[in-house]
């Protein structure tokens, strides 16, 4: 029997053997042809279709196209520049990232960097008291407050507090950030891990040295959502920042006024007081704020009832962006400010960094898209001196230290003061001493949220004193 090896191979076999090269040649040429194609369209997409300048949902600018020079060109950061710029300024780039997140969401795909904590540890943290008296919750007796005698709240804050912390919820940690479902929508939360505010102290104590008892010196800080939004189940990974805020209070000189707005604003917790997908608080809770140091500094302070309020609705802020998670996108809210009644009879002027060029227009402005930039309703942000030129004789001037938790403070002072300047202490080039001293300034007030005031944003404010 002759071997199969040995056998002659029939002719369909070597026309498929011989065939087989080219068949895979064909296929090949096909997909490089494809992948130029693809790799075409997308440069064609990338030199012809306007790029992206600014992301609304990162909430920040676009890498610049970098200039050319020699030196750069030859150490290598002009390439690298020119890849950082069509990397980050693809066109439609919000678009393409919200398609994304939709997509995963839906296949319930998550990437290592979107689901993890984050900097989270199990903390000590006291329960907050449940029931407090109203006189706790001011720096003053009401009796020797004009702005107790004009406000409304005083009763209902009086017969009641709500409490600082939910019940059981279900919820995710999306970037150290959690995202709780409560009631029917998401809230995300941003997470405290404590501090001391050392820094914080000592900036406030010197300029108390500086200024002497020529100018009264008040510090307001802001809690941050989670002190009263946070799970019951996951209370224990985020801390009691009224411990915080009262250790700092009890480490400032006499003559600094601390303003607890952490218990007052435990009473309207059932109200909306903080956004649910941005990290600020709301105007309405700036407004509580405001009011109580309006009860510290003794001032004429407009109820709530005598401001027009105005409403953008579908607003999503910045979670969106800190946590990726569509579910903050796709339930937006509406974003609801006040302007005072006295608003047509005041003046408003930008100054640059050091007080120098001025331009006249609103201290409410309208802002572009604003269902995601709706923040910068106030002073149209953060990098300009401003300052308000009210319709009030009464020699008092307001000037307000902050970061942009403050920016929704001053409107609600327009019936308070006859001058009130804005600065935020991240975008101040001058001495802040020489400056309440030059402007007459009687009141200053610091107020920021919880991670400027134990964090690096406090480490400017020495530095405001001595540049």
């Amino acid at each position: 029997m002759e071997d199969k090896k040995t056998q002659p191979k029939s002719k369909l076999y070597i026309y498929n053997r011989a065939r087989r090269p080219l068949v895979e040649d064909f296929i090949c040429s096909i997909c490089i042809r494809l992948l130029i194609l693809v790799f075409g369209l997308i440069a064609l997409f990338l030199m012809f279709f306007p790029h992206s300048t600014e992301s609304q949902i990162e909430k920040r600018k676009l890498a610049q196209f970098p200039e050319f020079s020699l030196q750069s060109y030859f150490s290598g950061e002009f390439t690298k520049g020119v890849s950082t710029f069509y990397d980050d300024t693809v066109p439609y780039r919000d678009s393409f990232k919200t398609a994304g997140y939709n997509f995963k969401s839906i296949f319930g795909l998550h990437t290592e960097d979107e689901v993890k904590m984050i900097n989270v540890k199990e903390v000590d943290k006291k329960p907050k008291p449940i029931e407090t008296s109203k006189n706790e919750t001011s720096q003053k007796p009401a009796e020797t407050s004009k702005a107790a005698e004009t406000s409304e709240q005083e009763s209902q804050e009086e017969s009641k507090l709500e409490t600082s912390q939910m019940g059981d919820a279900e919820y995710t940690v999306e970037n150290g950030i959690i995202v709780v479902k409560h009631n029917g929508h998401y809230r995300a939360l941003e997470l405290f891990g404590g501090g001391t505010g050392n820094t914080y102290v000592e900036a406030l104590n010197h300029f108390h040295e500086d200024l002497g008892d020529s100018v009264k010196i008040y510090s307001m800080i802001a809690p941050l959502a989670s002190e009263y939004y946070t799970p019951a189940n996951y209370s224990g990974y985020t801390a009691n920042q009224k411990e915080v805020f009262d250790s700092i209070a009890s480490r400032l000189d006499d003559g600094i006024v601390s303003v607890d707005i952490d218990t007052v604003l435990g009473y309207h917790t059932s109200e909306d007081i903080y956004f649910r997908t941005d990290h600020h608080w709301t105007p309405l809770g700036a407004y509580y704020a405001a009011q109580e140091f309006a009860k510290a500094a003794d001032l004429d302070f407009k109820d709530i009832s005598t401001y027009k309020k105005n409403t953008i609705e579908g607003f999503v802020g910045t979670m969106y962006a800190f946590t990726e998670d569509p579910n903050i996108n796709n339930d937006p809210e509406d974003f609801i400010y006040y302007t005072p009644s006295n608003l047509e009879d005041c003046v408003t002027e930008h100054y640059d960094q050091d007080f120098t060029d001025m331009s006249e227009w609103g201290f409410f402005c309208d802002v572009g898209d604003p269902q995601h930039n709706a923040y910068l309703t106030f002073m149209g942000g953060d990098e300009q001196i401003v300052k308000v030129k009210t319709n009030v004789k009464n020699g008092r001037k307001l000037a307000v230290v902050k970061d942009s938790y403050g920016n929704a403070i001053p409107g609600y002072l327009f019936g308070s003061y006859e001058e009130i300047y804005v600065i935020d202490m991240r975008y101040f080039d001058l001495n802040l001493v020489d400056f309440v001293k030059e402007q007459g300034v009687t009141d200053l007030l610091f107020t920021m949220v919880t991670y400027s005031a134990v964090g690096e944003n406090a480490e400017k404010l020495e530095g405001l004193r001595t540049q």
